[in-house]
């Protein structure tokens, strides 16, 4: 039987809320759906919004938290969404996120977010328009306009937000910081970064043939607000990564972790250029293998700017120096950074986890001279659980490392690297005004890119 939204109406929703220039809330506005207060013993209400999938991981982080109690649990896919129901068989369960938050209002503080990219933002912004808390899977968004938006209507509605990131929560970022700061490094000259993503179909793809739809599934649902299209099993349940309309390829899935121990080491917020080259595409998807490369405003690069280099697909870096090629190329280095300052050349891990100076007599030599600093920056009480991270910082009322604040520009840079697929020049990017100043016909990859189901938009 379908369920049917209650006494919900977009009238009651616009009391609240309003769109001009793309904010919610606005400043003159009498009433703000607020969240309800919570005391040092009282437990987080937590709705999750994606219950298979990577849904499963939020459930196992979370169900052991004395600070949470789940309160309703909602996906399209009952099939994908079996083993978390069947782990918590009272809990309600819905289909439509908008039927779950207007019924359960009362009963939910925070959400957790574990959908497609596409529906990031539709179900975000929702949830704050209904007073909740969001957690976010990473990438925050699949557009840059939407991570921005994201962020205003975070800080306008004073709720808690994280982005789900766990390489945040390790001391990687922390330690390559401290490096830098004591002098170890000397100035960044460039970064090169790699994934093995994509392990799903991209590249020259065809659009996919229709097919019956699943009766366990709802397919206008999972589709939200992205264009019509039939369903197949070459986009869902895991493919769709790697479909324009519905993710951001490899380097949307990866660079949110792989690229997040520079971007936090190195505050890389300014990017001026961008460009690259990638294989063969289609209409509807990304690239099988790219490389894009974005050049920063930066105090502590060379000559006040740094190069970062992404690649994908296979791809890696080449003659990086004090890296031997065989480190690099061996098929174990699945994902990584390489970090080249004037002093040293550092290596971690995709998820920024215990960094190494290369070669590796000299990170030996540098330890027994007590070249390396003490620790000095604050680190995480959850690494490698940012779910309950986030709960804490809900119950304490305080903005977590990875909040809003911390993600858009970040999933920005992310974001950033992917134009270059539809652009082969060297562009121009004014941060301030989210535009390429030498080529605006790119704008518009920095945008929506069609027209949103307003349906499944809170105003």
């Amino acid at each position: 039987m379908k369920q049917q939204l209650h006494n919900f109406s977009r009238r009651n929703f616009l009391k609240n809320t309003a769109l001009f220039g793309g904010a919610m809330f606005l400043s003159g506005c009498a009433t703000k759906p607020a969240p309800r207060k919570l005391g040092a013993n009282d437990r987080l209400n937590v709705a999750l919004i994606g219950v298979g999938g990577i849904g499963n991981l939020s459930i196992a982080k979370l169900k052991d938290c004395p600070m949470v109690k789940f309160s309703a649990f909602c996906d399209v896919d009952e099939n994908r969404a079996a083993k978390g129901y069947k782990e918590f068989p009272s809990v309600p369960r819905f289909r439509d996120y908008r039927v779950m938050l207007d019924k359960m209002d009362k009963e939910i503080d925070a959400v957790v977010i574990s959908t497609p990219d596409h529906m990031h933002y539709p179900i975000s912004a929702w949830a704050m328009a209904k007073g909740k808390h969001v957690y976010c899977q990473k990438p925050l968004t699949r557009t840059i306009w939407e991570s921005r938006k994201l962020r205003e209507l975070a800080n306008q509605s004073g709720l808690i937000t994280q982005m789900g990131n766990q390489g945040h929560t390790f001391d990687g970022w922390q330690v390559i910081k401290e490096w830098y700061d004591a002098g170890v490094l000397g100035q960044i000259e460039s970064i090169h970064s790699w994934t093995d993503r994509p392990i799903w179909p991209q590249g020259a793809l065809k659009r996919p043939a229709a097919q019956p739809v699943p009766e366990t599934l709802d397919y206008k649902l999972w589709l939200g607000v992205a264009p019509d299209a039939p369903y197949s099993d070459e986009v869902l349940p895991f493919k769709w990564r790697g479909f324009r309309d519905y993710g951001t390829g490899a380097g949307g899935d990866m660079a949110c972790h792989v690229l997040d121990v520079s971007y936090s080491a190195f505050e890389l917020d300014n990017p001026v250029k961008v460009w690259g080259d990638c294989s063969e595409y289609s209409d509807c998807a990304w690239p099988q293998q790219a490389t894009s490369n974005i050049e920063f405003d930066n105090k502590r690069g060379v000559g006040g700017k740094i190069a970062l280099h992404w690649y994908d697909g296979g791809r890696k870096p080449k003659d990086i120096k004090r890296v031997e090629q065989s480190f690099i190329d061996d098929p174990r280095m699945k994902n990584g950074t390489l970090i080249v300052g004037t002093k040293e050349t550092v290596y971690t891990n995709e998820y920024g986890m215990n960094p190494i100076i290369f070669p590796r007599a000299r990170m030996v030599e540098l330890k027994k001279s007590g070249a390396l600093p003490k620790k000095s920056l604050k680190r995480s009480e959850f690494a490698g659980n940012p779910q309950q991270e986030w709960a804490k910082a809900c119950i304490d009322n305080v903005k977590p490392p990875a909040n809003f604040d911390y993600a858009a520009p970040f999933t920005e840079m992310s974001l950033l690297l992917m134009v270059p697929v539809f652009e082969k020049e060297i562009m121009e990017y004014d941060a301030a005004n989210m535009r390429f100043k030498n080529l605006p016909s790119a704008n518009k990859y920095l945008a929506s890119l069609y027209d949103y189901k307003k349906e499944f938009l809170p105003f």
